[in-house]
């Protein structure tokens, strides 16, 4: 049960109902704001939610125990939005319209741009296609699999999702960074409700990858959540990218694949692809 504010409670999966459709009606295109990002996170960034009296909505989060709010459904109303800023340390995820609008609204806040949480965005068409010299050695790289392993791909249905933990637990077994393993066992035990979809992907006749997202902004954008493989498969990931573009819809324009978190590597792996642009995310807080 959603907490009365200012006693806010831990997100629960009961909260599905009322929460889902408000975030399918955000067209900002955050990879966070949907149930499913926010309630596979819930334990990383110890999420818990609140109802003011004036009906607000209040996330409250915590970045190694340094506590922040978030406002996915709207600026809250100046005097909450001021107890808010007095109560935690920061906002987080502010979009580019809160952004603007904290800036100049005379409350004393100061905004900056969160670099780190930037999302990426590509072109779907691009992703699909991997055109142009840019992306050669992506394309070398799926035409050196396509030569060396026979490999088919299917929708994430049910009755998959066991071979997809086969996979989850394969690429858990050697992978240096293991954060978001138990988000993404849940959200592929919980997929169907979560409203995830995605394509699994077997070389050889055995599970050896997939992908796992949902779509975003009004429809027009998909939001890959979880890509994984098992180990020494060089250029699946590449295979995986390409093919599951190519099986989206035309209606979804635009490829969000999530933040680099201020990974060096993981940002340079992700430039390679050539981003057509970003989703911008902020921290505003009170000036000092």
């Amino acid at each position: 049960m959603i907490g009365t504010y200012p006693n806010l409670t831990e997100l629960e999966f009961a909260d599905l109902p009322l929460l889902q459709p408000l975030f399918r009606e955000l067209r900002d295109g955050l990879s966070e704001m949907s149930f499913a990002g926010i309630y596979c996170f819930r334990g990383s960034h110890a999420y818990r939610i609140g109802r003011h009296a004036d009906g607000t909505l209040v996330l409250q989060g915590a970045d190694k125990g340094v506590p922040f709010f978030i406002s996915p459904f709207g600026l809250p109303p100046p005097e909450l939005l001021a107890e808010l800023f007095e109560r935690f340390s920061s906002m987080k995820l502010a979009t580019e319209t809160q952004a603007a609008a904290l800036a100049q609204g005379g409350g004393g806040y100061v905004v900056s741009e969160d670099r780190d949480n930037f999302d990426y965005l590509y072109r779907r068409e691009s992703l699909a296609t991997l055109h142009g010299r840019a992306l050669q050695k992506k394309r070398n790289l799926v035409h050196a699999f396509d030569r060396s392993h026979a490999y088919e791909s299917e929708v994430i249905s049910p009755d998959r999702i066991q071979d997809a933990l086969t996979v989850l637990e394969a690429w858990r077994a050697t992978a240096a960074d293991q954060a978001d393993y138990a988000p993404a066992k849940e959200a592929l035990e919980h997929a169907t409700e979560l409203g995830l979809e995605g394509r699994i992907y077997y070389v050889d006749k055995q599970p050896a990858g997939y992908t796992l997202g949902e779509p975003t902004a009004g429809g027009t954008m998909f939001a890959v959540h979880y890509e994984k493989t098992v180990p020494h498969m060089k250029g699946l990931y590449q295979v995986i990218n390409m093919d599951f573009a190519r099986s989206l819809p035309e209606s979804i324009t635009l490829i969000n694949r999530e933040q680099d978190l201020g990974d060096e590597g993981l940002r340079q792996a992700k430039l390679t692809y050539r981003p057509s642009g970003f989703v911008k995310k902020f921290r505003a807080r009170r000036a000092a």
